[in-house]
């Protein structure tokens, strides 16, 4: 009688371990989950910042030490950023940040003017007055003063396309905007400081369409403020195309 209970209490004891092993087992692939997607975050915004540069070497054991990650999850976001062509695999079997050239740079540019112009055109009845107004203000007082500093264009550029972004009622193409921009920001290209001052200008044209819910006149504020992005990107480059050639 002794025998059978007490192999009767190993039994429950084993059943309450497996049990308890169970229940822990989707805890720890979410916290395993959520250790990768962050790592795959950090290491996106490492290349998007050009923390890391284009043609860049990526060294693991470097990364994990500066992430503070072991080597599992940074694989898996190495391998992530592979497959979305942030990444590139060399023959000798290193992996660089990819660079991004001038011919798919315009490309990508092009495909922000067919996007962006849409989503301000569709944004131009959603986004509201108490989030159009604050940022009208900051583009106003900009050009009163004639002065902009490359930090506050780029916050208030991110602003303005992520707002219409956001607003325009599309999720999907909400992402593929977002995407397109994250893109661009690899590019080793330096912005041009005499950009800075005509880029509030076209932004506030923008802004003023939209306010007065004009979404045809939006759509093309958008259409020639992306068209002088471009200019700008090929000037950049040394190449000056006669006024009217988009």
């Amino acid at each position: 009688m002794n025998v059978t209970k007490s192999t009767a209490r190993k039994r429950q004891s084993a059943t309450n371990v497996l049990r308890a092993a169970a229940a822990e087992a989707p805890k720890r692939l979410r916290s395993d989950g959520n250790v990768t997607e962050t790592t795959y975050r950090k290491l996106l915004d490492l290349i998007e910042s050009r923390q890391l540069t284009p043609g860049e070497v990526i060294e693991e054991r470097r990364l994990a030490l500066r992430l503070k990650v072991s080597r599992t999850p940074l694989r898996a976001g190495i391998s992530r950023l592979l497959g979305e062509g942030r990444l590139e695999q060399l023959s000798n079997g290193s992996v660089i940040v990819r660079n991004i050239g001038i011919a798919e740079l315009l490309e990508l540019i092009h495909l922000r003017l067919i996007l962006e112009s849409e989503a301000a055109s569709l944004a131009a009845t959603r986004i509201g007055l108490d989030v159009l107004q604050p940022i009208k203000a900051s583009l106003e007082k900009i050009l009163s003063t004639a002065e902009v500093t490359k930090a506050k264009h780029w916050t208030l550029d991110d602003e303005i396309h992520d707002q219409i972004a956001s607003h325009c009622g599309n999720r999907s193409l909400a992402t593929l905007i977002g995407e397109t921009r994250r893109k661009i920001r690899m590019c080793n290209v330096e912005r041009r400081p005499e950009r800075l001052l005509p880029a509030c200008r076209e932004h506030l044209a923008i802004v003023d369409a939209i306010i007065k819910r004009d979404a045809v006149v939006a759509r093309h504020a958008m259409i020639q403020h992306l068209t002088n992005v471009r200019q700008g990107m090929l000037e950049t480059f040394g190449i000056f195309l006669p006024d009217g050639h988009g």
